[in-house]
């Protein structure tokens, strides 16, 4: 976590994944919401640690280990390139999907311009499938945002991937690429033909295809929202009071542009903001159900993560003990929530936040009633 990351990230790592051979169907839900899988690249390989955290519905520290991965890697533009991908996949879990977008068109960025010096390995195999499983990924929420362009220029870029590789003997990229965009197909009505070269389209197996339109439909296409701050916000009702419409100014990304940050890392923390924000989303989830609820939990994983920045920034360490009362209520509010709500893996990730912080801000916490307060709730969240 933020405060002990640097020294750690290695310990919090889940060594108990069994292990699969590469490219296996893997789940992808952190909720579970379905059980369609989708073939994954990433499989196995290393590097990508926090999606074992995200199976495991430790949404916060998934996406925390995540921006840790490509706050490391920025020296090494394929190491950097893999984190980009895994953090588009733990932010699109944790909620923001315009985050998620726009680490997704980074990583196709970094695979695209680096593509004639990946040479003919199994690391070129395994980033240039990365490529097209990002590029599909983004195809699908830049359709569901309403950037339909964007979207088909997404598609265009892994198609030329998708093709080289099966041409090559690498087929479920392809098989990929072709079942999410019939998804998309599907709902604009566009012509079905000429997706793929037809060569390479006999060369795929139709049971891939269907499996993975059938999870791009369940996992991004109507999957229920808000999907993004601003879309959460809107259903909290809150958008108009002044937290909220300064919180959005500050953290809504568009991830249509390709200047817009692609890592929370990057965009900021805004600690003047987050005292308002962070009491206005304990006091709601209290009491608050349906899409509203969800959008003050996504409103609060935000929250969350701008702490989490500020705390690996060094922002904190001086300041913890005037925001330490307003973030460990959000973490005991997140908490009680997914405890209420049976997510039992999440209230244990917001409880070890929660001491994480009560430990970092004492004596602070041990004098105020405040301190007191959370540390009788942190004892009500499973460890």
């Amino acid at each position: 976590m933020a405060f002990w990351r640097r020294g750690d990230r290695h310990d919090r790592r889940d060594g108990t994944e069994p292990p699969r051979l590469s490219g296996t169907p893997s789940p992808e839900s952190s909720s579970a919401r379905s059980a369609v899988f989708t073939y994954d690249p990433l499989d196995g390989q290393s590097g990508t640690e926090p999606l074992a955290t995200l199976r495991k519905g430790a949404l916060l520290s998934a996406v925390d280990q995540a921006n840790d991965a490509v706050d490391a890697a920025h020296g090494d533009w394929y190491a950097l390139a893999r984190s980009t991908a895994v953090l588009g996949r733990t932010q699109y879990s944790s909620g923001d999907a315009e985050l998620a977008v726009a680490a997704y068109d980074q990583t196709v960025r970094l695979y695209n311009d680096n593509s004639r010096a990946m040479g003919g390995g199994d690391d070129a195999v395994t980033g240039l499938a990365t490529l097209v499983d990002c590029a599909g990924r983004a195809m699908l929420l830049h359709h569901r945002q309403g950037r339909r362009k964007l979207a088909d220029s997404a598609f265009d870029v892994g198609r030329l991937f998708a093709e080289f590789l099966a041409g090559n003997g690498v087929t479920d990229p392809a098989s990929q690429l072709l079942g999410r965009r019939a998804a998309v197909v599907q709902r604009t009505g566009q012509p079905r033909s000429g997706l793929l070269d037809p060569g390479i389209l006999s060369l795929l197996d139709p049971q891939d295809t269907l499996r993975e339109a059938t999870w791009a439909v369940m996992e991004y296409l109507d999957a229920p929202g808000p999907h993004t701050l601003a879309e959460a916000l809107h259903a909290t009702g809150a958008e108009q009071q002044l937290w909220a419409t300064h919180l959005a100014e500050a953290l809504t990304v568009n991830g249509g542009h390709k200047t817009d940050c692609w890592s929370p890392t990057l965009r900021g923390s805004h600690l003047g903001l987050l005292p308002a924000a962070a009491q206005a989303v304990s006091r709601a989830l209290g009491d608050t159900t349906g899409t509203a609820g969800d959008g003050w939990r996504l409103t609060g994983r935000e929250i969350h993560m701008c702490y989490s920045v500020a705390s690996g920034r060094g922002e904190l360490r001086f300041a913890l003990k005037d925001h330490a009362e307003y973030w460990g209520g959000l973490l005991l509010a997140l908490g009680k929530d997914a405890l209420r709500n049976g997510h039992t893996a999440l209230a244990s990730d917001c409880g070890n936040w929660l001491r994480g912080v009560l430990t970092q801000a004492a004596p602070h916490t041990l004098i105020a009633p405040w301190g007191q307060e959370l540390h009788v709730g942190s004892q009500q969240l499973p460890s």
